[in-house]
Parts: structure tokens; C-alpha cells; sequence
């Protein structure tokens, strides 16, 4: 019978950095239309997992090199998603890949979208990183560094123990003071504010993202040293 250690190996086969899996009994505080059941109502469990994102794409003059990565990261992570389920499904078990976008929910007045799942609080659950006041998911090896997909499947799985380091001190407020946009608490990000500034189109139409300073001007970017 195929157990946590097996689909972990499958999804490092597929190119994942990281992997952890969470029981669905951990999203008890999911908000309501936003639970692993409210996708599948048999999911048992989470398979979070992550690729890297190199870090030498962020300190530069033109933010292309820095979109361009970003966008092939993620179209990596819906590959391995997509193929975790699939080998999944090869030994019977129902997997629903769970991407980043598209998703249902959008606040056009506020800019603001949810995934149909958080991928940051499943790979909090699953044991892979904790919270920054950026609202970035901190892994210890890599930092902020780090790109998050995730599968349901109707299996129970042994859950990873949730992350007990730190990474932001009480003092640290980099992040948030050096948002352009104000956009940060140290809880929450306002994503109309952060959105009208990082995402736009250059004047030839192209995608850009321009902002990464919450994430370039931590001191622990890449891990803990």
C-alpha cells in the first residue's frame, strides 16, 4: 500500500524541493467555502509541496528576468501537480490538483482574489514553513524563495509535524516599511494596493511584475543560515 514516504519520493522525482502532507482535520479554521472538503468532499488528506525560486532573478534594474522565472516556476509547479495526481490515480487513489489561479473568488472593487485552497496555509499545515509578516511562507532551507502547489487525495496519510521556528524578530519591520504601497500590517497585505503597484503591462502589452521589495529585503530570504 503506497504511504506518505512513497508519495513524497514520487513528488521529488517530479522536481519538488519540498513536500509535506497534512490531515484535513488541520483546516478546521479555514474560512468557510475554503476547505480542502468544500473542493472534494472525500479528501482525507493535503500533499503541499514546492519548488524553488533562484533568488539571483530579484536584485537587478529590469524586473524581466524576475517575471520570467516567477511565471516558469509556477508553470512547473502545475506540472508536477498535474503528474502527482496522475501517478496518484495509477494506484488508485482519487487526486484533485489544487493551482494556484484560476480561481472562483475576485473582489473587482478591492482587487482581491482567493484561491479556491491557500496554498500558503496548506504548506503551513503540512509542515513546510511558517509565516512572515510579509505574508510570505518561510521554509528553513529556503527562505521566501519558494512556490507552493498542492493534491488532495481521499487517503488518510501521516500528517508532517507543523514548523515551530521563527524567522521574523519582534523588531524586524522591514517588509512592511518598505513597501511602496503600504500595503502590509505585519498580518495581512492589502492586495488592491499591492496589486495596482507590482502587476502591470509595459507599453509594449507585456506582463510585468515590477515589486518584490517584501520579499528581496528580508534578511532571511534564503533560509536560515
Amino acid at each position: 500500500m503506497i504511504d506518505a514516504k512513497t508519495i513524497k519520493k514520487m513528488a521529488a522525482d517530479l522536481g519538488a524541493d519540498l513536500c509535506g502532507i497534512a490531515s484535513v482535520d488541520r483546516f478546521k479554521e479555514a474560512p468557510r467555502g475554503f476547505h480542502p472538503r468544500d473542493i472534494y468532499e472525500g479528501a482525507e488528506s493535503v500533499i503541499a509541496f514546492a519548488r524553488r525560486l533562484p533568488a539571483s532573478s530579484l536584485n537587478l534594474k529590469t524586473r524581466v528576468p524576475y517575471t520570467y522565472t516567477t511565471e516558469m516556476l509556477l508553470s512547473e509547479v502545475y506540472k508536477i501537480t498535474v503528474d502527482l495526481a496522475w501517478q496518484l490515480e495509477k494506484e488508485n487513489i482519487m487526486a484533485i490538483p489544487v493551482p494556484s489561479v484560476p480561481y472562483d473568488y475576485w473582489d473587482a472593487e478591492n482587487r482581491t482574489g482567493k484561491g479556491i485552497l491557500s496554498l500558503k496555509h496548506a504548506g503551513y499545515l503540512a509542515g513546510l514553513g511558517v509565516f512572515g509578516k510579509n505574508t510570505l511562507l518561510y521554509n528553513s532551507r529556503f527562505g521566501n524563495m519558494i512556490t507552493l502547489g498542492a493534491v488532495l487525495i481521499d487517503r488518510k496519510m501521516k500528517s508532517d509535524p507543523i514548523a515551530e521556528y521563527k524567522f521574523c524578530t519582534d523588531k524586524c519591520l522591514l517588509c512592511i516599511k518598505k513597501c511602496p504601497q503600504k500595503a502590509l500590517n505585519g498580518v495581512t497585505v492589502n492586495q488592491k494596493l499591492c496589486r495596482e503597484y507590482s502587476e502591470v503591462h509595459n507599453s509594449r502589452g507585456f506582463f510585468i511584475y515590477t515589486c518584490s521589495l517584501c520579499r528581496t529585503v528580508c534578511p532571511k530570504k534564503n533560509g536560515l543560515k
